[in-house]
């Protein structure tokens, strides 16, 4: 019982380092796109995030389901005591990623022209040439990252994160500062930022690691049977669906940075593209970073459970992760879509305000994509821990198919024009989202609760949208903007705080549980 709750607890320690570490590289990320946006504009974010759509692609073909497979494998040998083997494994996944991200950065460098002409905006060439050694650089990274996974070391993983966002932000800023009014010059000096970046972190993972191999390592004994080329197979087999169900988001964004510009029949085109790339995504995206440290740290945390024939255990964890994605995904797409407007106009007062109504408007479409967005996450995460690869690559196929349907008819009608990508990502990702829980409920045989896991979150997040929805006015007729943001999102979180507790949304075992807030809501279930 005492192994089972460090189990427990180690899994939730997992989850609470990489949400804080995502956390705080998201925000510093947001932060960093917000001055960047005002100084360079919607038309030089437009620009910058033409690059970003296919150069996520490639890092998701060449990481996505390496780094995954590397932690599920590598969490299964240590569970075994084959400690030896997982280090082993780290070094074959290791040499795949490095051939992998070689081939993608010339690739992406040799075709920079061409791509950016399809696209719709050749002044992007050269910072497809900029960008393009970070591929490697990532791909390298990447197999550091799923080896400390494995090891349920996240914190690695969370250093790393920051000390990307760090680098960029610095170099970034400086870049656009010093070289405005020249649009093209400032977007290629932040898009160097990126590849900077990504030389910091790396040199930060392969510290961590050389520091590592101080620690004491036990062998297997059995050392000399670990084939090489079997576990690079055994890699490939488990990547290839987890890569191809993790292409739902650079998909969409690709599939955008194609279809707007060409399909816009507006002359401010890339300006518009940059507004719903910029600005929204960057709204938009910030609460999912909540839910990432949930669906990265379930795969070794669920494959323990399946290794050791442990399906109660197993189903317990899946149960609890769907859960807290319901609680925090919820809140977050009601109180983006309720305060769409001040949250854009306090972050992007710099740009002009008919940008920031355009903004505003697109974030209360795309808002209720962020609790889809976080449930995929989730869900496809369960999937894969629990050996069912491939049914997320036929949901993400089905819903990239029905967005791209959906964008060319709607960005293509003048009445609808930009906001056909806010509407068709929402139904992109509700469909991603609803194959996966049909498939894990009725095939995985996980059985949560829906009243539990769903409707009382649900409640909760109604009744602060209900207070918000009565306070915003209020408040905006005696308060600056800045200031009345901040007041409705502390009124927002407590009362969606207080309605948790009054629901009992967590039961007195899961309270406890709860990353951050565990100790305090074990306390109140005492005084109860």
């Amino acid at each position: 019982m005492q192994k089972s709750v460090k189990k427990q607890n180690g899994f939730l320690k997992g989850v609470f380092v990489l949400s804080v570490g995502g956390i705080v590289a998201k925000v510093l990320g947001a932060v960093y796109r917000i001055p960047l946006t005002n100084i360079i504009g919607s038309y030089g974010m437009g620009l910058y995030q033409l690059v970003f759509p296919l150069f996520s692609l490639l890092l998701t073909i060449s990481t996505a389901g390496i780094p995954v497979a590397v932690s599920k494998l590598v969490a299964e040998k240590v569970a075994i005591g084959k400690h030896d083997h997982a280090n082993k494994v780290f070094k074959t996944a290791l040499a795949m990623l490095a051939l992998f991200g070689l081939v993608g950065s010339v690739l992406l460098f040799v075709f920079a022209e061409g791509i950016s002409a399809l696209q719709g905006n050749v002044q992007a060439t050269s910072a497809y040439k900029i960008i393009a050694p970070s591929v490697f650089l990532v791909c390298v990274i990447s197999a550091y990252r799923g080896y400390f996974q494995g090891l349920m070391q996240m914190e690695p993983t969370a250093f790393s994160q920051i000390i990307e966002q760090i680098a960029k932000m610095t170099i970034g800023l400086y870049g656009a500062t010093k070289f405005m009014p020249d649009v093209i010059k400032s977007v290629n000096f932040a898009v160097l930022g990126v590849t900077v970046s990504e030389v910091c972190a790396l040199l930060l993972l392969l510290c961590i690691k050389k520091l590592g191999k101080k620690q004491k390592v036990t062998l297997s004994g059995d050392s000399s049977l670990f084939d090489t080329k079997q576990t690079a197979k055994s890699l490939l087999v488990l990547c290839l669906p987890i890569t191809l169900s993790g292409l739902i988001i650079p998909l969409t964004q690709l599939v955008d940075s194609v279809l707007v510009i060409n399909l816009l029949k507006v002359p401010d085109a890339t300006l518009l593209y940059g507004v719903w790339a910029g600005p929204v995504h960057s709204l938009l995206n910030m609460p999912v970073v909540l839910t990432i440290g949930i669906s990265t740290a379930i795969v070794p945390a669920i494959s323990r459970h399946y290794a050791k024939k442990d399906f109660s255990g197993a189903n317990q964890k899946a149960t609890f992760a769907l859960k807290l994605t319901f609680v925090v995904g919820i809140p977050c797409s009601l109180g983006l879509i309720v305060l769409a407007q001040p949250i854009t106009q306090l972050l992007y007062g710099g740009l002009p305000f008919n940008e920031i109504l355009i903004a505003s408007d697109m974030v209360r479409v795309a808002g209720v994509s962020v609790l889809f967005l976080s449930l995929v996450q989730t869900s496809t995460a369960i999937l894969q821990a629990g050996g069912r690869l491939y049914a997320p690559v036929v949901f993400l196929f089905v819903a990239t198919m029905a967005k791209t349907l959906l964008s060319v008819f709607l960005l293509s009608n003048p009445k609808i024009n930009v906001f056909g990508a806010p509407v068709s990502s929402v139904i992109c990702y509700f469909v991603a989202c609803l194959g996966d829980l049909l498939y894990i409920v009725r095939v995985q045989k996980i059985k949560p609760d829906f009243k539990e896991v769903l409707a009382k979150p649900l409640a909760c997040g109604l009744v602060m949208t209900t207070f918000l929805l009565l306070t915003r006015n209020l408040f905006a007729k005696f308060l600056p903007n800045s200031l009345c943001v901040l007041l409705l999102v502390v009124v927002g979180v407590a009362v969606y705080f207080t309605a948790v507790l009054l629901f009992g949304v967590f039961d007195k075992n899961e309270a406890s549980k709860v990353p951050l807030l565990g100790r305090f809501l074990q306390k109140l279930y005492q005084e109860k």
